[in-house]
């Protein structure tokens, strides 16, 4: 996570995460733009940011930012998972599993992706 990040902004990119998984939105999007502000086309941040907005109730503009996070970062399995997670938060659980396959692809021992993946694929009956 937070590949090819400095130490300072690498230690941003994990606040990012902890300020979703803990939903304090607002603390992330400080981070994430602080980020941003010197690696404006940093994928990995792009998308999380982006991930943080559609909680926010901000759909279009997650959607362009995860977008466009994943078209500067195709080789992240953060990327792929997040794009993941946004097609699941609006129910399109097919594009969601290929999301998340790409991302196995790319980090196949990924024990949370695997989760995801797992989860929906017995919801889906896949």
């Amino acid at each position: 996570m937070g590949a090819s990040l400095p130490p300072k902004e690498a230690n941003l990119f994990k606040l990012i995460v902890k300020s979703y998984e803990t939903k304090q939105y607002k603390k992330g999007l400080k981070a994430a733009d602080q980020i941003l502000k010197k690696f404006p086309e940093h994928g990995e941040t792009l998308s999380m940011k982006g991930l943080t907005l559609n909680c926010m109730d901000r759909k279009p503009e997650a959607y362009e930012l995860v977008r466009l996070g994943l078209k500067n970062d195709l080789k992240s399995h953060v990327c792929w998972h997040v794009y993941g997670l946004l097609y699941r938060s609006d129910r399109e659980y097919r594009e969601a599993i290929k999301c998340y396959r790409n991302a196995l692809k790319i980090d196949p021992d990924n024990i949370e992706i695997l989760r995801d993946l797992s989860l929906l694929q017995a919801q889906m009956r896949d």
